[in-house]
């Protein structure tokens, strides 16, 4: 196992000859392996363990067991105490997310500049991928867990548990296991207790191809990282024109990362989406995502705004785009499809002045064969409840974006005159 971790930090350019590590050590088989394995290789190790203050006496059983195998090694030992389940609440975090962003806090705090080792297997890797898998994590979910990622490496990347578990029963070392990894529950523990054993009944070398197919994922995954650094930083965040879907993919969940947003299928495709057509979109609580021609922004707390009053004359221009009224005299319902007459009013039975706002409140509509009154929220996608562009005269809604006309404001066989209503997303020259 030793010439394992020794080829990886070769491989994966983790450290050079004697350079000071500090090691993520929780007590647990890979963390101890890790440790002993760079002590034993020369490189100037530090062990920092984190309390996360979960289990009781288990906990304090696991930071106790770290001093004495640290005092053993002649290794710099750290304990440090957080309190998880404060910063949950105060955060809004799951415990699982609540500890690892603690974790992460203390161990660069006192890396000192040092890189941190942390114990991800192969193993652990194969997990990831099947979780990711299971929620749609695309290639840089398929990947998995980097080797490295900034000062933090990953030594026993290219080991299996079997294997750390062999190497520490045949020197005799002790660890400590965390009753919660052996619990059917949460889904990581459900993947690992259940479906890896059933997998191996399929191929009982199933870490050896893993192995093989993680190395090619990764590179195709340094690959995209690549080209879409080289994109942001040719085209700052004007993406008109650019046509390399995976490429623009990844640029796309770079910019959302920086603004504190989880990258997902659905908030990508959205954004792309958003590039070709203009506009703006609710992309999380509070923060909008904008483009213009082409070039993507943020903002934050956008306020609904003022309502527009016209007389559908001429064009109205908005801050997304403009309205577009198209008046049809004479009118003749049988040269319109169905689907056209969704955007079309009868202008004799618009009343009083029309106006162009966004929603407001709990605000209804009757859509045309619905034969029910309903709340415009409800019918409209959660990204559109914002922004989504509603024409009313005195009695309320005639038009909505996405939706279509009142039911009030229909087209019949009796219908004179009428109004073709376009909202046109985008920058207009």
């Amino acid at each position: 196992m030793i010439k394992k971790v020794s080829a990886a930090i070769s491989k994966y350019g983790m450290l050079s000859d004697g350079e000071r590590v500090t090691v993520g050590l929780s007590g647990g088989a890979d963390s101890v392996s890790l440790l002993i394995a760079l002590n034993e290789l020369g490189y100037d190790v530090r062990a920092v363990h984190i309390n996360h203050n979960l289990r009781g006496e288990e906990s304090l059983r696991d930071q106790n067991f770290c001093f004495e195998l640290c005092k053993k090694l002649s290794v710099p030992f750290e304990a440090v105490s957080v309190d998880v389940k404060t910063h949950a609440g105060e955060k809004k975090l799951s415990l699982e997310l609540s500890a690892r962003e603690l974790r992460y806090e203390a161990l660069y705090k006192l890396a000192n500049d040092s890189k941190i080792a942390l114990a991800h297997t192969l193993s652990d890797c194969l997990e990831t991928s099947i979780f990711n898998l299971i929620r749609g994590g695309g290639v840089h979910g398929l990947a998995s867990i980097p080797p490295v990622r900034g000062t933090v490496i990953r030594p026993l990347i290219d080991c299996t548990r079997d294997e750390i578990e062999k190497f520490l029963l045949n020197r005799g070392e002790k660890y400590v296991t965390d009753s919660t990894n052996l619990l059917p529950e949460g889904s990581r523990n459900i993947i690992r207790l259940n479906v890896i054993p059933e997998l191996k009944k399929i191929n009982p070398g199933i870490y050896s191809s893993y192995f093989a197919s993680v190395s090619a994922l990764r590179e195709a995954d340094t690959y995209i990282n690549q080209e879409a650094e080289e994109l942001l930083e040719s085209c700052g965040k004007d993406f008109s024109g650019v046509t390399d879907g995976a490429v623009l993919s990844r640029a796309i969940a770079v910019l959302l990362q920086s603004e504190g947003i989880e990258p997902s299928y659905e908030k990508i495709s959205s954004a792309k989406k958003l590039i070709k057509t203009g506009g703006i979109i609710n992309i999380k609580k509070g923060v909008y995502l904008c483009s213009d021609d082409g070039r993507l922004s943020f903002k934050h707390d956008v306020q609904p705004e003022d309502e527009y009053y016209f007389d559908f004359s001429s064009e109205l221009m908005l801050s997304c785009g403009k309205l577009v009224v198209t008046k049809l005299s004479p009118f003749d319902i049988s040269h319109y499809q169905k689907k056209e007459l969704r955007y079309i009013v009868d202008e004799s039975k618009i009343s009083g002045g029309y106006a162009v706002r966004h929603l407001k409140g709990a605000e209804k509509i009757r859509l045309p064969n619905r034969n029910m009154t309903q709340e415009i929220k409800k019918l409209l996608e959660p990204s559109l409840r914002r922004t989504a562009y509603i024409i009313a005269d005195e009695h309320g809604a005639v038009f909505v974006e996405g939706l279509g006309v009142s039911e009030r404001v229909c087209c019949t066989d009796t219908t004179v005159s009428a109004l073709k209503i376009e909202v046109i997303r985008g920058k207009q020259k």
